[in-house]
């Protein structure tokens, strides 16, 4: 199956795009998005992970705000830059033309029936594309989704995951939008860490590539935030875990099949994800829900890719 990746480039953006490229997922195209960083910041970062590849996968920009929300970032957590503010050579390779939205709604034709989307930043591209063309779910098999709550544990509102959070709007046509889902929550992720040692298992040698290089050193100062923040080393990629989703199903666990919803309103409820364990609305699922993966596994998922 052809693959889109829908981005918001991010460290945690980084280690999936890394994966899914040096680990032979058929990538038809990297589409981006505001997010973790301005949309401009976050281009300038998907043709920096191009370049590090020297990969031949097309850049599309996406939009830059939310249909909603104000601009909401993560500079915090990912760098000014969005990538560790490290050094990196000058850019070589250059976006392509299209618009993100007008090459996912493209692409749905020409691969209709073979499609699937891998979402790892806010939803407003492939929003606004089922808008744009009321079709489009027709022609998409799978949408893997990192965003939302399993529990309504919020990592930036009390009850809101950044993903939908920065914005509801978009999450909540997303799921409306009758395309099989999987979607990897924000609980999921924070009990996955990748460690430094799982990384290293088997020799730091193999680490010491351009590529391998380059990861450990944008992740630097992440290894060290999260020790601050939750008492232990580790990275929490988020989205690597929704790409080993893809590149190796036996990742998962645990899952279930759920119906769920994004709440718009509301003064506190607003991106919440609203998940019927109980089936009290007697609505059909709509989303496959990833409750656990295998650590180890997706460790060493990442290890291969970085010495691939």
């Amino acid at each position: 199956m052809k693959w889109i990746i829908d981005a918001d480039p991010g460290i945690d953006d980084a280690a999936a795009i890394i994966a899914c490229l040096r680990l032979g997922l058929d990538v038809l195209g990297i589409n981006v998005v505001h997010g973790n960083s301005p949309v401009e910041d976050t281009l300038r970062n998907a043709l920096r992970l191009k370049d590090l590849l020297q990969s031949e996968v097309p850049i599309y920009k996406g939009c830059g705000r939310a249909i909603l929300e104000p601009q909401l970032n993560a500079t915090e957590v990912h760098g000014k830059d969005g990538l560790g503010d490290v050094d990196w050579p000058s850019l070589v390779s250059e976006p392509e033309e299209k618009h993100a939205v007008d090459m996912l709604i493209e692409q749905s034709y020409i691969h209709s029936g073979n499609l699937g989307i891998l979402a790892v930043g806010p939803l407003t591209n492939i929003a606004l594309a089922l808008i744009k063309d009321e079709t489009l779910s027709e022609r998409v098999n799978e949408l893997v989704i990192m965003g939302g709550t399993s529990g309504a544990r919020g990592n930036t509102t009390i009850v809101g995951e950044f993903n939908f959070a920065a914005d509801p709007e978009a999450a909540a046509v997303v799921l409306q939008s009758g395309i099989p889902i999987t979607l990897v929550p924000w609980e999921t992720c924070y009990h996955n860490l990748v460690t430094l040692e799982q990384l290293e298992q088997g020799g730091k040698e193999p680490l010491r590539n351009l590529v391998g290089e380059k990861f450990l050193e944008i992740t630097a100062a992440l290894f060290e935030r999260t020790r601050h923040n939750l008492g232990y080393s580790g990275l929490l990629l988020c989205d690597l875990i929704a790409a080993a989703v893809i590149l190796d199903p036996e990742v998962v666990t645990e899952d279930l099949d759920v119906f769920a919803a994004v709440e718009t309103s509301g003064v506190y409820g607003r991106g919440l994800t609203a998940i019927d364990y109980a089936g009290v609305t007697g609505n059909e699922p709509n989303v496959r829900l990833i409750l656990q993966v295998d650590r180890e596994r997706l460790g060493a998922l990442l290890r291969r890719a970085l010495i691939v």
